[in-house]
């Protein structure tokens, strides 16, 4: 909070509050459980820090500083800032508007794009918004329109601050008020702007390329189901005594001293942070030398925070560690033993303190990429996870993953087992587990580089951002392809074509994977299936329609570009076989009706794929022609068929052209598979069995084809 400005002039009253300069800003809005209620803005602060009010705890930035608006009109912006936040009953809503009330992020990036009318009312003379006229607003229109340099976008938003500003005019005093009736003659701020398609009906995002996502799924999943288990206990130690020294001097500012007085800085603290480290009953790091075992400087200028220099030329210093008696263990702070993947350790020679560290950002990378992928979060909404986040069900053989749903609103923003909580995979809740043995606090992804004093306090009650995301990835993806693939033999996870990974494609690829499912690595071969089963149930609770909407145009999507090359190649003679040949012939034929349909809605889509002449799926060792009452898969809760649960022998098999020529090349892939390392003994031998499925499904097919010889047969 900074310090108040004088009182306003006048009394001012916005939605029956009368205004002083002590008023609360978020009088109205429910703050954050960890919100220091304190510390939140009143109306006479030149800046107004909003982040009390966000639901989440990565977002950062959410300030208004009054200093940049042009004084004449300050405290009108201030008292119109004051009812955007504050009338929450009966809000004004603008024409498209996704939610009832403007939230903290929409209101403060609005008020960015009312900055440049305020000064260019100011420049016009204009004092106060209630002398604005119709003339003036249509000055202002061909000033925004005529402007270069700025986008569409741009225009269309600084149009909606200023029809939002006149949306709330009945709420501000009569001297702030925009001129009645409508303004630029009711056109919307896109027709004005001349970008009338905001609202896209696909998601531009782009998706990951499926061969990428494996190997990028593969390694994080290596990372922290093998390697994170190597560097926890090594880590947890380091960690420890680093808290220690935050904790013993967390007044101090850590300014860079010179000469004595960063050597008398210095001792203070060793003193301080040995006597933490006898009453915790720690030991301190050594290494080995000979038959010796001495101070390890490294590790321990790492865990407590200090100068190396100082530890190792500073007698006092060392008189003094000496003296405390504490004792010296080899290796507290070095991680020496590596698992062997496919024969080989993940990594050659020993990893000190620093390296542990830099290796930790990234296991956590790591984990946010197996969590976000395999569970269909939103990166905020994984982001803001916090530690005891999973439940099971023994009785349901469910694992429930509990959190803060973003873009809802009301108790549905609550995801928790007494709610809707997300249904997920194991391995989600294993990456769970290795961030909670490393959070210093209740968020698994704490703010800031880790072992920082931000890390450690205020981890505790803000998150990582979104945007390191888009740093940590590529870094992960580089470290893993240079330092673990080489080693273990793991294919180079390499780069996409869609350029550099961040974290909001992610989402959008696991849709297109739980639809197409690709073959290839194992990570892929048999991750998704599963994983489209926890999805359904987890997002089939109307908690979260978006998800489920992505899957349903991929779906349909698929659905219609497999249908016309099934039609193309029928009708150019594609052989077909199985017991449901007939009915894929004759579903491919009646399909062709559907040429032409425009699909502009996920209810649309989800109603055309749900009609039994377009129930024709096809997999990787056959074609579905799908009918539940002879379906060998059957499922009540699942709407076609459940590929884990398939049998050759069913009725509602088909064999075309083209499964068979994919079953030589499924067979190759999982012959590759079979050399990626870390493949347990039962899935081994399970890949091994669908090879000689294979084998048998070529043969059946050939000796079914017309004109078929008995030599054909053998």
């Amino acid at each position: 909070m900074t310090k108040p400005t004088s009182e306003p002039a006048a009394t001012d009253v916005i939605n029956g509050t009368v205004i002083t300069a002590r008023t609360p800003v978020l009088l109205q809005r429910a703050l954050h459980p960890d919100a220091d209620p304190a510390g939140t803005p009143v109306f006479g602060d030149a800046t107004w820090r909003l982040a009390a009010a966000l639901p989440d705890r990565h977002t950062s930035g959410q300030a208004l500083t009054w200093v940049r608006y042009p004084l004449p009109l300050r405290h009108s912006c201030k008292l119109y800032a004051f009812a955007l936040v504050n009338v929450v009953d009966e809000a004004p809503r603008l024409p498209n508007a996704r939610t009832g009330v403007p939230g903290i992020k929409t209101l403060t990036a609005d008020l960015g794009y009312l900055h440049p009318f305020t000064v260019w009312l100011v420049e016009r003379g204009i004092r106060r918004f209630g002398d604005v006229g119709q003339s003036d607003l249509d000055s202002y229109y061909n000033h925004v329109t005529d402007k270069t340099g700025v986008s569409t976008s741009w225009k269309r938003k600084a149009f909606i601050a200023v029809q939002r500003l006149h949306a709330y005019r009945r709420f501000l005093p009569e001297h702030d008020r925009l001129p009645e009736g409508p303004i630029w003659g009711g056109a919307s701020a896109a027709e004005l702007a001349d970008q009338p398609a905001v609202r896209k009906t696909e998601n531009s995002t782009l998706r990951i390329q499926p061969e990428v996502m494996q190997k990028l799924l593969s390694a994080a999943l290596l990372v922290t189901g093998t390697i994170a288990d190597d560097l926890l206990p090594v880590a947890q130690r380091i960690l420890a005594m680093r808290a220690l020294a935050h904790q013993v001097s967390a007044h101090e500012q850590r300014p860079r001293f010179q000469g004595a007085e960063r050597n008398t800085f210095s001792l203070g603290h060793l003193r301080r942070l040995l006597c933490a480290v006898t009453t915790a009953g720690l030991a301190l790091p050594g290494r080995r030398i000979g038959d010796q075992i001495v101070l390890d400087h490294v590790g321990f200028a790492t865990a407590g925070w200090f100068d190396r220099e100082f530890l190792h030329r500073n007698v006092a210093g060392r008189e003094v560690i000496a003296a405390s008696g504490i004792p010296i263990m080899p290796g507290l702070f070095t991680a020496a033993e590596f698992t062997q993947v496919n024969d080989r350790p993940w990594r050659e020679g020993d990893a000190d303190a620093p390296t542990v560290l830099e290796l930790l950002r990234h296991v956590t990378t790591a984990c946010f990429l197996v969590i976000a992928y395999l569970s269909g979060l939103r990166t905020g909404e994984a982001l803001n996870l916090r530690r005891g986040c999973i439940s099971r069900n023994p009785t349901l053989g469910m694992v429930f993953l509990s959190g803060q749903q973003m873009k809802v609103s009301g108790a549905r923003q609550d995801r928790s087992p007494a709610t809707i909580p997300w249904v997920v995979t194991e391995q989600v809740a294993d990456a769970v587990s290795v961030l909670e043995a490393i959070a210093p606090g209740p968020l698994l992804f704490p703010i800031e580089a880790i072992g920082t004093r931000d890390w450690i306090v205020d981890g505790a009650v803000s998150s990582r951002r979104a945007g390191s995301l888009g740093r940590d990835i590529p870094a992960f993806m580089r470290w893993f392809d240079s330092a673990v693939a080489p080693m273990i033999g793991h294919p180079a996870i390499g780069t996409d074509a869609g350029g550099k990974i961040v974290a909001p494609r992610l989402r959008r690829t696991l849709a297109w994977h739980i639809v197409r499912r690709p073959g290839g690595t194992v990570a892929g071969a048999t991750q998704y299936g599963h994983v489209h089963t926890r999805i359904i149930q987890s997002y089939a609770g109307r908690a979260d329609a978006g998800f489920l909407d992505e899957i349903t145009f991929e779906e349909f999507l698929l659905r219609a570009e497999t249908l016309h090359e099934d039609y193309r190649r029928l009708r150019h003679g594609e052989h077909v076989s199985g017991p449901a040949a007939d009915a894929y012939r004759a579903r491919v034929q009646a399909a062709e009706r559907f040429a032409g349909l425009a699909i502009t809605s996920p209810a649309q889509a989800a109603t055309a794929l749900a009609n039994p002449d377009l129930q024709i799926h096809h997999g990787a060792l056959l074609t579905c022609v799908y009918r539940p009452a002879t379906a060998a898969c059957r499922d009540d809760t699942a709407d076609g068929p459940v590929w884990s649960r398939c049998r050759l022998t069913c009725a509602n098999a088909a064999r075309t052209d083209r499964d068979i020529a994919q079953l030589g090349e499924h067979a190759d892939n999982l012959r590759t598979d079979l050399a990626i390392p870390g493949i347990p003994a039962p899935l081994r031998e399970r890949i091994r069995d669908r090879v000689a499925e294979h084998e048998r499904a070529l043969v059946a097919h050939d000796t079914s084809r017309p004109g078929a010889t008995s030599e054909c047969a053998q």
